[in-house]
C-alpha cells in the first residue's frame, strides 16, 4: 500500500524552500512570536566563520531551535540575568528584520519583564547602539 504524500502549506518566502532545524525570519511571515524557553545549551556550530561554539535556545512547542548571534545573547542577559540556565521557562518575543541587507531575527522584548529596558549592544569593531526591550502584552485566546 503506498503512503499518501503529506501536503504541506505552499512557501511564502525563499527561506521556506529550505527547512532546518533552526528558526528563520521567514518562519515569523512578518509577525512578532512568543515563545517559552525550554533548554538553553552550546553548541559547535558551522557558519561563514568556520566552527564556532554558540548558545542554542529551545522552545517549548517547537523542535525548531535558536542559535544566539551577540546581539540576541545581550538582550537575552539584559532581559534575565548572567545566569543563563535561569532563562528556562520564561517567555521571549522574537521578530523578523533585515541587517546588512540580510533577513534575520531580534529580540523584541518579553511578557515576563517589568518595564520597557534600553540595552547598549556594543559589539568588537562597531559603533554602540541602543535597542529597545519592550514589555510585551500577550492577547487572551479565545475560548
Amino acid at each position: 500500500m503506498a503512503e499518501t504524500p503529506r501536503i504541506l502549506e505552499k512557501p511564502v518566502d525563499w527561506e521556506q524552500m529550505y527547512p532546518g532545524r533552526f528558526i528563520k525570519a521567514a518562519d515569523f511571515k512578518g509577525e512578532k512570536v512568543t515563545l517559552q524557553i525550554a533548554a538553553v545549551d552550546l553548541e559547535e556550530l558551522e557558519g561563514d566563520k568556520g566552527k564556532q561554539i554558540k548558545g542554542v535556545i529551545r522552545f517549548e512547542r517547537t523542535e525548531k531551535a535558536f542559535a544566539l548571534n551577540k546581539t540576541n545573547g545581550i538582550c537575552l542577559k539584559a532581559m534575565f540575568g548572567k545566569k543563563v540556565q535561569e532563562w528556562v521557562g520564561k517567555r521571549i518575543t522574537l521578530f523578523p528584520t533585515t541587517y546588512g541587507g540580510d533577513d534575520c531575527i531580534r529580540v523584541y522584548g518579553s511578557p515576563d519583564i517589568e518595564k520597557e529596558l534600553e540595552v547598549v549592544i556594543a559589539l568588537p569593531r562597531k559603533r554602540p547602539f541602543n535597542m529597545t526591550m519592550h514589555k510585551v502584552e500577550l492577547k487572551a485566546k479565545a475560548a
